[in-house]
C-alpha cells in the first residue's frame, strides 16, 4: 500500500478542517447546546450516583455470578419471591463497567451515553430540515424536563434506544423508507435493558397503524411484529406478567412518588411549560409535522402525567419533532451573516474546548471524592454492627449501596429499590414505617437499622447510633 506524501497529507487535513469550519459556521448554535449538556453533566458528575445506581450494580454482579435470577435471593422481606430480571442487559453491562474500571467508569459511559442520545436527536431535526436555531433550543428544553440525563441507570441507556426509534418512526412517517425496519431490532435490544422499551412498542404500533393506509404491508408487519419484539428475551412469555403488574394497577404510584402522577412541582415546572408549549404549537402548526408526530407527542405528554419518572420522553420527542413546529410559529433567518458565521466557529470552538477541559478535570479526580456522599466507614458501621447473621432494615437510599459494598449483607437486607417485588400490604407497612406511625414490631426482626440522615424522627426511637454523618445514621437494637 503507498504512503501519502506530506503534501497529501497536508491537504487531506486541511480538507477535514475546511469541513469542520463549515459545519461549525452553519450549526454552531447546535453544538453550542449539546456541549452545555457535556458540561452540565460534568458538573453534575457525583449526583449521578443514585440508588438505582447501586441497584444495578448489584443485579449485575448476581447475574455475572449465578444467571438470570427467577426468585429473589436478595431481601428478607421478598425472598423466594418470583423476580423477572427484564433489565438484565443493562444490569451485566453496568456492572462490567465497574468491574473494569471503577464507578468513575459507569458515570463518563452514561455521560457518553446521555451525550450519543442528545446527539442523535440533534441530527434527526436537522435531516427534517429544522432551523440550527430552534434544534439548540429544543435540545435545551429536552435537557431541562429530562432528569435522567444527571442520573447513572438501566433507563441511561434507553435514551438514545428512544431517539432512534422515534426519529425513524417520524422519518418513515414523511418519507417511507424500508430503513424504518431497523426499529424492530432496536425494540429487542430494548426489551432486555430497561422497561420503558413498553413505549418504544406502543409509538411503533400506532406508526404501522397510520402507515397502513399508504403502505398496507410494511404497516401491518411493523404493527403486529413491534409488540412481539417485547418477548426476545430469556425471560420469554414470563415478561406478560411482569409488564401487567408494572403497568395495570400496580401499586407502585400509591407510595413511590416517581410513580406517582405529576403534579407542579419545582421540579416539574419545566415539563408542563414544556406541554403547555407543545399543546399551543400543534395547535397552531400542527400540520408542519406528520400526524404520527402529531399522536406521539401527544402521547408522550399523557405518559408524562401519567407518572413523574415519565416525563423525560416528551422532553426527547420534541428534541426531534419541536423544531419544525418552533420553525413555524418563528421564522428563522434564511442567510447568515459572514461575521455570524465565524463567531459560531470561535463560540463552538471555545465552548468545546471549555468541555473538554471540564471533562478532563472530572475524571482526573479520585473516585472517593466522586462518592464522598457515601462514606465508606458507614457501609463499614453497618456491616459491623449486623454482625456474621445479623438483619438490616436499610432506607430506600442505601439499601443497595449497603449491598454492593458489602456482599455479605445479601440475603439479610430487608428489601431494597425493587418496590414492585413488595406486596401491597408490605408497602403500606413500609411507608406507616418511615413516616413514624408504623408499630415497633416492624423492626423487630432487625439488629440494625439505618436512616437517611439524624434528622428523621424515626431514628431516635429504635435503637443506640453506631454511626452518625449528615446524610447516614447506622442505629444498633439490643446488646
Amino acid at each position: 500500500m503507498e504512503q501519502l506524501t506530506y503534501t497529501e497529507r497536508r491537504n487531506a487535513v486541511e480538507e477535514v478542517l475546511t469541513a469542520l469550519r463549515g459545519r461549525l459556521a452553519e450549526d454552531g448554535l447546535v453544538v453550542v447546546a449539546i456541549v452545555g449538556v457535556v458540561g452540565a453533566l460534568a458538573a453534575a458528575f457525583p449526583r449521578m450516583v443514585v440508588p438505582d445506581t447501586w441497584l444495578a450494580l448489584v443485579d449485575g454482579r448476581l447475574v455475572a455470578h449465578h444467571g438470570l435470577p427467577r426468585t429473589d435471593s436478595i431481601g428478607v422481606l421478598t425472598h423466594g419471591v418470583r423476580w423477572v430480571d427484564q433489565q438484565w442487559l443493562a444490569h451485566l453491562t453496568l456492572y462490567g463497567l465497574a468491574t473494569a474500571g471503577g464507578v468513575k467508569l459507569v458515570l463518563a459511559t452514561a455521560a457518553l451515553v446521555d451525550l450519543l442520545a442528545i446527539s442523535l436527536a440533534a441530527i434527526a431535526a436537522r435531516k427534517s430540515g429544522a432551523s440550527p436555531r430552534s434544534t439548540a433550543l429544543c435540545l435545551l428544553a429536552a435537557f431541562l424536563v429530562a432528569p435522567w440525563l444527571l442520573q447513572a441507570r438501566t433507563q441511561t441507556f434507553a435514551l438514545p434506544l428512544f431517539v432512534t426509534v422515534y426519529a425513524l418512526l417520524a422519518a418513515d412517517a414523511r418519507k417511507p423508507s424500508r430503513r424504518v425496519y431497523l426499529v424492530l431490532p432496536l425494540l429487542v435490544l430494548w426489551a432486555n435493558v430497561h422497561g420503558s422499551a413498553a413505549l418504544g412498542v406502543a409509538l411503533a404500533f400506532v406508526a404501522g397503524l397510520l402507515a397502513v393506509r399508504h403502505a398496507p404491508r410494511r404497516g401491518l408487519l411493523l404493527a403486529l411484529a413491534a409488540p412481539a419484539c417485547l418477548l426476545v428475551s430469556p425471560y420469554s412469555f414470563d415478561l406478560i406478567g411482569y409488564y401487567r403488574r408494572m403497568l395495570i394497577g400496580s401499586p407502585l404510584p400509591h407510595y413511590i412518588d416517581e410513580w406517582a402522577p405529576t403534579k407542579l412541582e419545582p421540579d416539574t415546572v419545566a415539563f408542563f411549560v414544556l406541554a403547555f408549549s407543545v399543546v399551543f404549537l400543534l395547535a397552531r402548526h400542527a400540520r408542519v409535522v406528520t400526524l404520527f408526530e402529531r399522536v406521539a407527542l401527544v402521547a408522550l405528554l399523557a405518559v408524562g402525567l401519567l407518572a413523574g419518572r415519565n416525563t423525560g420522553w416528551l422532553g426527547l420527542g420534541f428534541a426531534v419533532s419541536g423544531p419544525l413546529l418552533l420553525d413555524a410559529a418563528w421564522k428563522p433567518t434564511r442567510v447568515i451573516d459572514a461575521r455570524i458565521q465565524r463567531l459560531n466557529v470561535v463560540v463552538a470552538g471555545v465552548a468545546i474546548c471549555v468541555a473538554t477541559l471540564a471533562i478532563v478535570v472530572r475524571l482526573a479526580q479520585p473516585e472517593a471524592r466522586l462518592l464522598s456522599a457515601w462514606p465508606e466507614t458507614g457501609a463499614d458501621a453497618a456491616a459491623a454492627a449486623a454482625g456474621a447473621r445479623g438483619l438490616v432494615l436499610a432506607d430506600d437510599l442505601h439499601s443497595d449501596w449497603l449491598l454492593w459494598k458489602k456482599p455479605a449483607l445479601v440475603g439479610r437486607i430487608a428489601y431494597d429499590v425493587r418496590f414492585e417485588l413488595l406486596q401491597e400490604p408490605q408497602l403500606a407497612s413500609l411507608q406507616s414505617f418511615r413516616d413514624g406511625h408504623g408499630p415497633e414490631s416492624f423492626a423487630a426482626p432487625y439488629r440494625v437499622l439505618t436512616f437517611a440522615g439524624p434528622s428523621d424522627a424515626a431514628s431516635a426511637a429504635y435503637g443506640r447510633a453506631v454511626y452518625r454523618d449528615p446524610g447516614f445514621v447506622v442505629l444498633l437494637r439490643g446488646a
